[in-house]
């Protein structure tokens, strides 16, 4: 069988978001596993391999980050992803692993809100302006809807031809904080960009953060959630910045868990804390063979 190739563009045209948050919700489900990424680096860039395997298939994604691809006209993160039959070895799909990447993660959010108990509507806001912001707003608009969209971004350009996309206004991070009923952090910062003392009751706040020495949410929000739910607890607890050097670690409630119909005490501000799984690579590979499939 021949390998199926993916541009870009292709694996835009072909997620359905609706669709995806099912596969991801069977993968979760399943007995499929997800090993620790490995990673290298080398003169300045960075390396990382995400293996994930279960319901017939193996998926890895190989996707590095090229400080100085930039200044030559080049993305600074590129990387494939890849879905095999488990059985045989074929490889089935060849695809860029950007696009992938943002779809997986703002689906997998989606998901998330759902189970914390938004279902759409109210302010949203963006702290962070970049790819999985897009991404988050493509998947939210089609999924949830929205009545007002605040973005706050360092790189004001960015946020205003993004807010310009969907309606929205460009605001300082205070007035996203204060004034959002849903906040998506998604941002390489390593200083708090959530600021519990500031957020309204009630919130939502999804911290799409990478990993250490990434810091998005602050101790404030941490103990206002009380509980946080979490992509995978063994990620989070050996990845996220926010919980390094804690005396008192938050409850934390797995995707897995709270599909299964677990809950835990939640405080009076919700929170999700991803640091990204390659379940959810298998999932959006899987989705993305499906979807070509049926086209032929």
């Amino acid at each position: 069988m021949a390998t199926i190739r993916l541009s870009g563009g292709d694996v835009d045209r072909l997620v359905d978001p609706g669709e995806l948050v099912e596969e991801i919700k069977r993968v979760i489900l399943s007995d499929a596993r997800a090993p620790l990424r490995a990673s290298v680096e080398e003169a300045g860039s960075w390396l990382g391999a995400m293996p994930a395997g279960g319901l017939g298939f193996f998926a890895v994604k190989i996707v590095g980050v090229y400080p100085d691809n930039p200044k030559k006209g080049l993305p600074l993160v590129r990387g494939i992803l890849l879905l095999l039959d488990s059985s045989s070895g074929d490889i089935l799909l060849e695809a860029d692993a950007a696009p992938a990447t943002g779809w997986r993660t703002a689906t997998a959010t989606a998901l998330a809100l759902r189970l914390l108990g938004y279902t759409g509507g109210g302010t949203l806001g963006l702290i962070g302006a970049g790819t999985q912001a897009s991404y988050h707003l493509k998947v939210f608009s089609r999924l949830y809807g929205f009545d007002k969209l605040l973005v706050y971004d360092l790189a004001k350009e960015r946020a205003e031809r993004l807010a310009g996309e969907y309606g929205g206004r460009v605001v300082s991070r205070r007035e996203v904080l204060v004034g959002s009923d849903v906040i998506i952090a998604a941002t390489t910062s390593r200083e708090p960009v959530v600021e519990g003392r500031l957020l309204k009751s009630g919130a939502v706040v999804a911290s799409i953060g990478a990993p250490k020495p990434v810091r998005e949410l602050d101790q404030a929000t941490l103990e206002r959630a009380r509980c946080i739910l979490v992509d995978t607890r063994e990620g989070v607890l050996g990845e996220a910045g926010e919980l390094e050097g804690l005396e008192r670690l938050p409850e934390l409630l797995e995707l897995k868990e709270a599909l299964q119909g677990k809950t835990c005490d939640m405080g009076d501000v919700k929170v999700y804390k991803s640091v990204g799984t390659a379940l959810f690579d298998l999932a959006v590979a899987i989705h993305l063979y499906k979807k070509t499939m049926k086209q032929q």
